[in-house]
């Protein structure tokens, strides 16, 4: 979108690159969340199908610094990756 506005105004095409570059940034940070959560829900899967307590696991979402909930950040906050462990695990 970025780059078809860049396009649009006349722009060069290394300002254009540059702002395809943009918002495929955003784009991609805009579903790393849900992507980080969708891995923790898979691996609750995986670890819980091994033999391993997938809970106890995501205690180690307690041992390091939350990342909260900021705009284009890559990870959802930790308490958010602790309850999608432990609603998956319950409906194993």
């Amino acid at each position: 979108m970025l780059g078809g506005l860049a396009a649009l105004t006349g722009a060069g095409s290394g300002t254009v690159e540059a702002a395809l570059d943009l918002g495929a940034g955003v784009g991609a940070r805009t579903y790393s969340k849900d992507f980080e959560l969708e891995a923790d829900a898979l691996g609750t899967v995986i670890a819980k199908r091994s033999g391993y307590d997938p809970v106890r696991g995501a205690e180690f979402f307690t041992q390091i610094p939350d990342p909260g909930d900021v705009f284009l950040g890559t990870h959802p906050p930790n308490a958010e990756r602790i309850a999608t462990v432990r609603r998956v695990a319950a409906g194993l």
